[in-house]
């Protein structure tokens, strides 16, 4: 398609299509959203492609939404980050006003979803992984998405995330209501109920719930509401139940079906604090693939990748000339033996360590290099104790003798991952509590509801009855004084 072809034009009656929006060179049309039309550019100073959104006609036509649509976009400029969908400029030009973004070769994951239906733990918590990243970046620069869901997540063909209209979103949404097209007040399938009730007095929490709608949307191909309208879906969302996830796919994991159903509490205040808390959680699973498994692996090349340390090779310009097989088997052989008695000798030494006995005490014994070694591996010898190579020297921390340096690396290690797990067991624990209390207050809740229900039932058939019974009493008098009236036999 030709940028004429795809360019905008500046009325019906216009003749000519414009091909040019600032430095911007229109080449065709992707698409049109909320916001207005969006365009596959050529950024001509850079020489890089670009997208283009320009503004729909009722959003230009307000100077109030205008102003505040170049502000939003100023402030999404500031954001860098590896995966929020990066703004280039904002302008205007041939009377449209347009924001020019970073252009990704790829596909949104409602586009992926409507092909997979649902994905992997392990891709799913990557996914979520990349837009928690982001989002923190943009809550600690004081921006809110507030439209988060599988359209505004998208993949580059080398398996990167990105969150796009990060900012854009909130300078549209203000305006919007429930009945205007666009996204107004967001997607009604992830948004908070608090959104729907008032969207202009939301803060970082809506984004949060929206994410964890998201997560389960990926890891069950299904939404945790629904309803015929948006008015219905709204009123689901208020009740705040719905079937978790791990019932739904039976693969997920306890733990991370309660950070779901964390992240989409109805009351904000019963959520995370913010998306690093979820992050550390997250990683603290060790759930996430090491890369996307729908996206092909020649392609995914790109994608940041763990680098494994391998063995260094020596080329064969650099290495030394070799002397006969049996010489240089016998110089091995010599060093081999001298650096056995080197270690042998060293392990042997005798130092003063001073350290807690079992009772707490703190004690000085003489121990060898190897003694010494055992009891920091065992976890007898703490990390704080110090040693001393003669009585009257000065004691020292173990860290910094050479001798102890790899095992104290190693006791590091241990105690960092110990104190992990139990970091993490905390917040399970912790996770597990909220969750017991929350089906403890609904228990008692659906037993109030049950009760009042049965004691409603037994008042309206007690009425009914002492109708019958009155009717039974005061009918047959009824009919004489009536027959009386009448003359009737």
């Amino acid at each position: 398609m030709s940028s004429s072809e795809a360019s905008p034009q500046k009325g019906a009656s216009s003749a000519n299509k414009i091909t040019h929006l600032g430095e911007f060179r229109l080449k065709r049309k992707l698409g049109a959203g909320g916001m207005g039309d969006v365009y596959l550019a050529e950024q001509e100073s850079l020489d890089r492609k670009v997208a283009i959104k320009t503004l729909k006609k009722k959003f230009a036509n307000d100077p109030k939404f205008v102003e505040r649509f170049y502000r939003e976009a100023k402030a999404m400029a500031k954001l860098d980050h590896p995966n929020v969908v990066r703004c280039y400029a904002v302008g205007e030009d041939h009377g449209f006003h347009y924001v020019a973004i970073e252009y990704i070769d790829g596909k949104s994951m409602q586009d992926w979803m409507d092909e997979l239906k649902q994905l992997s733990i392990g891709d799913a918590t990557l996914i979520i992984l990349a837009c928690l990243d982001a989002l923190s970046h943009a809550h600690e620069s004081k921006l809110i998405h507030r439209d988060i869901k599988p359209d505004n997540i998208l993949v580059t063909s080398k398996g990167v995330v990105k969150v796009a209209d990060l900012g854009l979103a909130k300078a549209v949404d203000e305006d919007n209501s429930m009945t205007q097209s666009g996204t107004g007040l967001g997607t009604p399938l992830y948004m908070p109920p608090e959104q729907a009730r008032n969207a202009k007095h939301v803060d970082h929490r809506t984004d949060i719930y929206a994410l964890g709608g998201t997560f389960y949307n990926f890891l069950t191909g299904k939404f945790p509401f629904s309803g015929d309208t948006a008015l219905e879906l709204i009123m689901a969302k208020e009740s705040g139940k719905f079937e978790s996830v791990r019932k739904l796919n039976p693969e997920v994991p306890e733990k991370l079906d309660l950070l779901i159903e964390k992240m989409m509490a109805k009351n904000p205040d019963h959520r995370f604090k913010n998306c690093a808390e979820i992050m550390s959680l997250l990683e603290d699973m060790e759930l996430e693939s090491p890369s996307l498994s729908f996206i092909d692996g020649e392609a995914a090349s790109g994608a940041p990748r763990v680098r494994r340390k391998g063995k260094s090779k020596v080329s064969s310009a650099a290495a030394p000339k070799r002397s006969s097989g049996h010489e240089v088997s016998s110089a091995k052989d010599a060093e081999r033996s001298t650096s056995k008695n080197k270690k042998e000798v060293v392990e042997q030494r005798v130092w003063f360590i001073q350290h807690q006995n079992a009772a707490g005490k703190t004690i000085v014994s003489k121990m060898t290099v190897a003694q010494i070694k055992q009891g920091v591996k065992a976890g007898v010898i703490n990390t704080t104790a110090k040693v001393k190579r003669t009585a009257e020297g000065q004691f020292i921390g173990l860290a910094q003798c050479p001798e102890f340096d790899s095992v104290m690396q190693v006791r590091t290690i241990k105690d960092k991952a110990d104190a992990r797990a139990t970091n993490m067991q905390d917040k399970i624990n912790e996770i597990s509590r909220d969750y017991d209390r929350r089906n403890r207050r609904r228990f008692f809740k659906n037993l109030a509801e049950g009760t009042w229900g049965w004691i409603t039932l037994i008042i309206y058939l007690g009425v009914i009855a002492g109708i019958c019974y009155l009717g039974y009493l005061f009918i047959p008098e009824l009919w004489r004084w009536i027959a009386v009236k009448l003359n009737l036999s």
